[in-house]
């Protein structure tokens, strides 16, 4: 892979599990008209839930250990990590085992992210991973057949077990959210068509914290080296604003198989190439997608080629995400999200061609 598509994918792995949202008020629509009040949530709504998680992290400071459990086929790969919040949109990820990612950290704004690799003793600056909370509990609703599967106790904690099935694809989602704090403490993906199962849980969990600001500051080792994509400090701008900036067109569809919809993007920069990073969300997942022209970038190097798409494409694996980099009409195109490549290739094709 080039070197910006090799960031990209550092940094979205590395923030892919953060759950921090940016919050805003969420206008009311048709389907709240048809909502149903049960029981077992005390009166409460499926919808309601959903929005009390969507709004949690604005509302709520925590800190507590996490568990990433991901297989894929055969392979496991399991991950520890120390999460920190402070509301509305401090993340801190601090990696505390294997040994392989041990001192990797993470830290995330809701503009950008810092992720430090103790190996390279380098940090990648890239945009955020938040999702807005807005999008979040809209898009949740629109994209998901949402239903409630009964309540659990996780951590000593009474959470709501919630089961989230995509209109377009087989990936469910399973999320236990706290009835008291609406934090997911436990959340489970299943890919039949990938073989993969993905779980992230709490072993612990503090609440009401006065965590302070300093400690999600970065603070890098002597002699670390800083690679910046330069992120504009507005953040998500809407896509003719981001064109403007960058210099070059970029056609692409509003909307992506799979119930993906664009939020919005920034014009990025690392080092000679000016790239346009473009923000898509289903409410519960994100997939990052970077255009630059290829004429200004190396051959794609690394990874599994990809024939169905012709030319050098290539995929790559880490964890729960993938990395798809194609190039069409003389732009590279970079698809970061925790899809199945059968889904990346079917978003692919529909980048491939003109948009609106």
């Amino acid at each position: 892979m080039s070197r910006l598509a090799l960031l990209v994918l550092a940094v979205w792995v590395a923030t892919g599990i953060s759950s921090g949202v940016r919050a805003q008020p969420v206008a009311p629509t048709q389907a709240r008209l048809q909502e149903v009040r049960h029981p077992q949530l005390g009166g409460a709504t499926v919808q309601e839930v959903m929005r009390h998680a969507a709004l949690a992290p604005q509302i709520v400071d925590y800190e507590g250990t996490k568990i990433l459990s991901i297989l894929r086929g055969r392979l496991m790969e399991t991950i520890t990590v120390n999460e920190a919040h402070k509301r509305p949109v401090l993340t801190r990820l601090e990696f505390l085992s294997p040994d392989g990612v041990a001192g990797r950290l993470v830290l995330d704004d809701g503009v950008r992210t810092w992720h430090y690799e103790p190996r390279l003793n380098m940090a990648f600056v890239g945009p955020t991973m938040a999702i807005p909370a807005e999008a979040a509990e809209r898009l949740a609703t629109e994209r998901y057949r949402v239903r409630l599967l009964g309540m659990e106790e996780v951590i000593g904690r009474s959470t709501v077990v919630m089961s989230l099935w995509p209109h377009a694809g087989r990936r469910e989602r399973r999320l236990w959210i706290d009835r008291m704090t609406g934090v997911t403490l436990r959340s489970e993906e299943r890919d039949p068509d990938e073989a993969l199962v993905a779980t992230a849980y709490f072993t612990r969990i503090s609440y009401g914290l006065n965590l302070p600001a300093a400690l999600f500051q970065p603070r890098l080792p002597a002699g670390a080296r800083v690679v910046s994509q330069e992120l504009p400090p507005a953040g998500l701008m809407p896509l003719p604003a981001v064109v403007e900036r960058i210099g070059f067109r970029v056609s692409v569809p509003a909307a992506l198989p799979g119930g993906f919809a664009l939020l919005g993007g920034a014009p990025i920069r690392h080092g000679p190439v000016l790239a346009a990073h473009l923000h898509y969300s289903d409410g519960v997942r994100a997939l990052a997608l970077f255009v630059a022209p290829s004429a200004r970038l190396g051959p794609p190097g690394r990874g599994d080629q990809v024939p169905v798409l012709g030319g050098d494409a290539r995929t790559m694996v880490a964890g729960a995400m993938r990395l798809l980099l194609w190039e069409t009409g003389g732009v590279r195109m970079t698809l970061v999200g925790p899809l199945s490549l059968g889904e990346m290739v079917t978003v692919a094709r529909t980048l491939g061609r003109p948009g609106p």
